[in-house]
Parts: C-alpha cells; structure tokens; sequence
C-alpha cells in the first residue's frame, strides 16, 4: 500500500469514527438537556409531579431493555442498518417531541426517542469495533467516549440558554438539522456491515421484560394517588410480579436468551450490576430533583440551573479516566469503593439543602458528586467484563447498561413518590407548628411586623393581629386575606424544603449500602461460567 492509499486509508477509518460521534454526542446531549426543561415542561403541557416522571422513564426504560438485545439486531441486520434505523428514530421522534401538543405525545414519543437511542449507541461501539484494528481500538473507543461526554456536559447549559431564551421545545428542534446531516454522512462513510441471517432474537424475552418493568413502575409511580392497597395498583404489582416469573421462565428455557440467567453464579458480575442499580438509582433522582429544587425554591432562570449543574457533568468527564487507570493498577474494588463513597458523602451534604444554599454550596456537592461518578463507571465495567469469558461479554455489557437503566428509572420513581408523601406529611406539621396556641406566636408577630410595621401599625396593633390571626381579630380583610395566603405559602415551600432533604437523606444511606457491597468484589476475578 502506497503512502497516499495509507492515509486516506487511515482518513476514512476516522472518517467513520466522526460519524459514529456525531450520534453518540447528539444523543448524550439530548438526555442531559432534558432535566432542565422539567419545570418548564411541567407548566406547558399541564404535567403534575406524578406523571412529569413519564418524560425520563418514556426515554430511559426503551432506552435501557433494548440494549441488550441491540448487538444481535446489529448482527443480524448489520451494525451500519441498525445504526442508522436508531438515529432515524431518534432524529423524527425529537422532532415530534418539539411539536407535542399534549402531555400524552410527549411520552410517546419519548418513547420512540429512547427506542432510537437504544439502537444508536451499541452499533456505534460494534462499527468502531469493526473498523479498527486491536491495538486502535482503545484510542478510538476513548475518542467516541470523550464526545459523548462533551454532549453531556453542554447539555444543561446550551439546553438553559435555549430554554431562556427561545422555548423548551427549541431543545429538541435544535438538534434536527445535525441529525439530518449525520444521517447522510454516516450513510455514505461508513462501509456496509457484515450480516449473520443465523442469529436469533429472544423478542418473547424482550417483551416481557419492559412489560414487567413498565407495570412496576407505573404502580409505584401511582401508588401514592390510588392507594397502595387498592385493586388497580396491587393488580399492577400482581401483574408486574408474574411477568418477572415468566421472563426468567423464558430466559432458561430459549436457546438464545436475552439475558443469560447463569451469568449472574459469577460473584463480581452479579455485584457490580447491583452497584451500578445503586449507584444510578441515587444519581438518576438526584438529576430529575435539582432542577426542580433550582427552578421552583430557589426561583434560578434556566440557564443559570444550567450552569450550577455543570460541576457534575464536569466530574464526570474528568475522573472517568481516573477511575480506569485506577481499575488497572488497583482493582476494580478500591476505585469503585471511593467512587460510591463519595457519592454517598456529597447526597448526603445535600441533606442540608436550603433557601441559604450558596453557589459554593453546590458547586462544591456537585462536584463530588459527579466525582463519584466518574470513578465508578469504568471500574464497574471493568469488573463486568473481566468476570466473563469472552464470547458472553458483549451479553454481559448489555445486561450491566440494563441494570444502570432500570436502577435509574427506579431512582426517579422514587424520588418523586418519597418526596410527594414527606410534603404532605411536613405540611400537616407545619400548620399545626404555625397554631397561634403553640409556639410559633412570636414568628407570627415578627412576621406580621415586617409586613406591616411601617404602613402605620404599632407593636400592641400586632401583637393583637398575631394572637387573632386564625379568626382575623385586629386585620384588615384584606390583610386577613394576604396574610393567610403568605403564610399558606411559606408553609408549603418549608414543607416542600424539608422533603428534598428527606429524599436526600435516603439516597446516600442506599448509597452507603452500595459502598459496602463493594467490598466483596474480588482482587480478580474467578469465571464461573465457563463450560
């Protein structure tokens, strides 16, 4: 080969790596914009705090069951077809997500949006894979990562400045041009793949694996609204039980599972997928919470929630390659056990969280958050991958992608439903607390004498204000009227305040407990499943 056929050789091969970027960054940088549009979202197709959670978990849950199935599609469909059918998906569906009328459409296609994403990011990997050499292919996997990183990290501040300044719809129309353009290149540069009409699909398997998860969702999603001992929501959890039970039925009996079942006698296999459920069950609520804590206490704009978010992502992207190295030196275990530490320690920072918060405050819990984070995930699938021969690794990875994706789903689920229960429970006790026969007189009195101290009101006038103010003695109506509603009001920004600190407070105990499953994977790892 001569020197000019050498380089446009090695041109086209990154020719092809270009293209595959371009998905995963669009893709990345979607779902990290996301978050930020939530309150926004919310207002505009009248959403409520039980079904905004349907936005993430309609692109998350697709997202997440297909992958494990993706690489057998690629296989026998060929990687290039499939790849480029997910950033079709992808690309109609974001902009069918920025012409929705409805809150329905929205989920649904949100829907079709992760289903797009599910078939975008491992026929990406198995097309890099395919196009470089062994001893080219950790340059050019480390390249494709650092654009989906860089994705991430714009997400919530492009996503803010968009929302700002334009609509929350311009999050979805911004990316249809470049989808448009990616398609076409990707079509003409990247080669035709290698087909295998042999390999077999397990879509029984698939099915009833997101119908399962999908019914357990939506009954703890519903639970707190329809009562958790009423016919509709224990016939979910029935249903959504029996499910299980008959996928994992399916799962032994196939010759070709979705997920192999024996995969999981491995000890580090099975404990580092339970990590990563832990791991991105805290961080997945942690994502969908802040905004709304950013946007709705604090009264941030949205590029502003944006920008205060940005730490995180930044963490992220700065210590993944950390915690891999430290994974080869090391182990997987000390890596992943500062990692869940951290994370453990910065929510459980956040437990403090207040109108006094600083930007200090976050950036600094933010930030070790996001730490936290970056150490895990190379680590973890370190962990994966070494535990199993090679000819299950490619299973193996999607089983651990499915495990961070319903651990997340999981998280927002019950971030949402723990933080609605404590706000009803914190506001009964605040309106007792506020009783004029309790001791909360004098903050009623200091209140009221900032309102309505220098407007001619001397300090006997408030004081008989105070003591009456449940039956209005010593106000104006319309005093009475505005006083009752501030006091309404603060009541439920309190009640709401100590909620996120509840939830909070949760996540880094379930965050501690991950830290100490960490301590049982092994130096190295000892493979159970070869035959």
């Amino acid at each position: 080969m001569s020197n000019e056929q050498g380089e446009r050789f090695i041109m086209r091969k990154y020719a092809v790596l270009c293209a595959v970027c371009l998905g995963s960054f669009l893709s990345a940088y979607t779902t990290s914009c996301i978050n930020i549009a939530l309150p926004n979202i919310m207002a505009a197709l009248n959403f409520n705090m039980d079904s905004i959670v349907w936005v993430s978990l309609g692109y998350m849950l697709p997202y997440g069951s297909i992958m494990p199935m993706t690489g057998k599609l690629g296989d026998q469909f060929g990687a290039k077809t499939m790849y480029i059918v997910g950033f079709i998906l992808f690309s109609v569906a974001s902009l069918l997500c920025g012409m929705a009328t409805s809150s329905a459409m929205l989920v649904v296609f949100r829907i079709v949006q992760g289903m797009g994403a599910g078939l975008i990011l491992p026929n990406a990997m198995a097309i890099v894979a395919q196009t470089f050499d062994a001893h080219e292919r950790g340059q050019a996997m480390g390249i494709w990562g650092a654009m989906a990183a860089v994705g991430m990290a714009m997400g919530p501040t492009v996503g803010g400045y968009l929302i700002e300044h334009f609509d929350w719809r311009m999050i979805f129309f911004s990316v249809g041009p470049v989808c448009v353009l990616s398609i076409i290149f990707a079509a003409v540069i990247i080669p035709k793949s290698r087909r295998n009409a042999a390999v077999t699909v397990d879509y029984l398997g698939a099915a009833l694996l997101i119908i399962s998860i999908s019914l357990l969702l939506i009954a703890l999603n519903q639970g707190q609204k329809e009562g958790w001992a009423s016919l509709y929501i224990v016939s979910l959890f029935y249903a959504a039980f029996a499910g299980i039970i008959l996928f994992l039925a399916v799962e032994f009996r196939v010759q070709h599972p979705m997920i192999d079942i024996r995969l999981f006698r491995n000890l580090n296999f099975t404990t580092a997928n339970v990590i990563a459920f832990l791991a991105f069950f805290a961080f997945m609520a942690t994502n969908f919470l802040l905004p709304f804590f950013l946007k709705s206490i604090l009264d941030y704009s949205s590029i502003t929630t944006g920008i205060m978010l940005l730490p995180m992502t930044v963490g992220i992207v700065a210590f993944s390659p950390i915690g891999g190295r430290m994974a080869d030196r090391f182990g997987s275990r000390l890596p992943a056990f500062l990692g869940v530490v951290i994370i453990a320690c910065s929510l459980y920072a956040l437990k403090a969280i207040s109108i006094d918060y600083s930007t200090q405050h976050f950036f600094i819990r933010l930030s070790l958050l996001g730490t936290g984070i970056g150490l895990i995930m190379s680590p973890l699938i370190n962990c994966v991958v070494s535990s199993l021969p090679k000819d299950k690794v490619g299973v193996g990875s999607g089983v651990y992608n499915l495990f961070q994706v319903i651990g997340g789903s999981m998280g927002v689920v019950f971030a949402q439903v723990l933080l609605t229960r404590r706000e009803v429970y914190h506001a009964a006790i605040l309106k007792e607390y506020l009783n004029p026969a309790t001791h909360s007189l004098q903050e009623i009195f200091q209140l009221l004498q900032v309102l309505w101290g220098n407007q001619g009101m001397d300090n006997l006038m408030l004081s008989t204000a105070a003591h009456g103010w449940l039956t209005g003695q010593g106000l104006l109506p319309q005093q009475y009227v505005m006083l009752k509603a501030l006091l309404s009001a603060k009541v439920l920004r309190q009640a709401s305040i100590l909620s996120f600190q509840d939830v909070f407070y949760t996540l880094a105990l379930v965050c501690f407990a991950a830290g100490l499953l960490t301590l049982i994977i092994r130096r190295r790892s000892v493979n159970l499943n070869q035959d």
